[in-house]
């Protein structure tokens, strides 16, 4: 009677045993699975206006990479505010102007920022005058979905 249920029971122990069990850390290559990456549900909203008048509006799916899986806690926690600061920075920007790559890239930047000014330290202008960054958790903001219509 027994027999059949070690049976059952060896391969869920040689899964446990080979590590898999374990939870996956991504690394700087982007694979693995996640205690230092924060996936924020997908925002949809409207753009400012193009120059001939016409709406556009977008839609984002953001992964944040974190230099600290620690920072996930709070980025969590001031999630409704991220999401706030995310959606003011959309509204600032046009459908004709995202269409650029780099347009795109800064404003991954000022995602980060963002989110990094809320967690962490904001940015701010040194005596030179030169713009700092914010200082906080977020190292990259990753787009996995960029659709603008």
């Amino acid at each position: 009677m027994f027999k059949p249920l070690r049976a059952a029971c060896a391969p869920l122990l040689l899964i446990a045993g080979l590590g898999l069990a374990q939870p996956l850390l991504a690394n700087d290559h982007g694979g693995g699975g996640g205690a230092d990456l924060v996936t924020l549900e997908t925002i949809t909203t409207n753009l400012a206006a193009d120059a001939d008048g016409s709406s556009r509006f977008v839609q984002l799916a953001i992964t944040l990479r974190l230099d600290d899986p620690k920072g996930a806690a709070a980025i969590n926690a001031y999630m409704p505010q991220v999401r706030n600061d995310i959606l003011m920075l959309l509204a600032g920007h046009s459908g004709a102007e995202l269409k650029t790559t780099k347009a795109r890239g800064d404003l991954a930047e000022e995602i980060r920022d963002a989110i990094n000014g809320i967690v962490g330290n904001p940015a701010y202008t040194d005596k030179r005058g030169h713009r700092q960054p914010a200082i906080g958790p977020v190292k990259t903001t990753l787009f996995t979905n960029f659709i603008i219509q």
